[in-house]
């Protein structure tokens, strides 16, 4: 992102997180094997960015094409209200959050993690939406994520193959099970961020080496 429009952006905050967060936002013509990234997932109470909250955030950060998993980390994130039914399907429950941090710490300790890296999930469109509800709701401002969809860039593989497919081999766990991954804790934050790093690395491997940039990348995002 051009400096100019670090700049614009950074003058519209008033949060030292993000002022920091908005400067360091990554050159994107950069190489992948030159870059940092950050695989995240998260866990919520439902699908609605507007409706449900944040309960889990979990991160992986790639450096130079290589997974730090000393850097890795899983936050646990208070509710304003029970969990509900949706423990069932991520096995997080009212009882694992009584002690947890709030949404506003949580984000914060994100974007720092975040600071002059291009986020990576799995999805990520749905990751990426309620981040931004949760800073527009504890900021007042919305957040330019640069976001790599590990499923889009499945999909896109598969079909210049000219394979015909269903959208359940794009989930997670079956897009790693095509490059003989190891399976992760599926509906773990944590778990499921590092199978994402695992699968972009893959990714990267088969559709052109770790000299795309991470513009060319992004691209086959979307």
């Amino acid at each position: 992102m051009a400096t100019a429009v670090r700049k614009r952006l950074a003058s519209k905050a008033n949060v030292p997180v993000v002022i920091e967060f908005i400067k360091a936002l990554p050159d994107l013509s950069r190489a992948f094997e030159c870059s940092e990234l950050l695989a995240v997932d998260l866990e919520m109470t439902g699908l609605d960015a507007k409706e449900h909250e944040i309960i889990s955030i979990g991160w992986v950060p790639i450096i130079h094409g290589e997974i730090k998993l000393a850097q890795a980390r899983n936050l646990l994130i208070t509710p304003s209200k029970s969990v509900g039914d949706s423990a069932t399907i991520h096995g997080i429950h009212d009882r694992d959050l009584a002690d947890a941090m709030s949404l506003e710490q949580a984000l914060e300790t994100l974007l720092v993690a975040l600071k002059g890296k291009v986020m990576v999930g799995h999805h990520v469109s749905l990751d990426v939406a309620f981040l931004r509800q949760a800073a527009k709701c504890i900021y007042h401002h919305s957040l330019p994520f640069s976001a790599i969809d590990t499923l889009q860039i499945e999909a896109a593989r598969l079909a210049r193959q000219g394979e015909h497919f269903d959208k359940q081999l794009l989930r997670l766990n079956n897009s790693a099970d095509r490059y003989g991954l190891p399976s992760g804790d599926a509906h773990n934050a944590l778990g499921d961020a590092l199978t994402t790093a695992q699968l972009l690395l893959a990714q990267v491997a088969a559709i052109g080496g770790a000299h795309l940039s991470l513009k060319q990348l992004l691209k086959f995002s979307h």
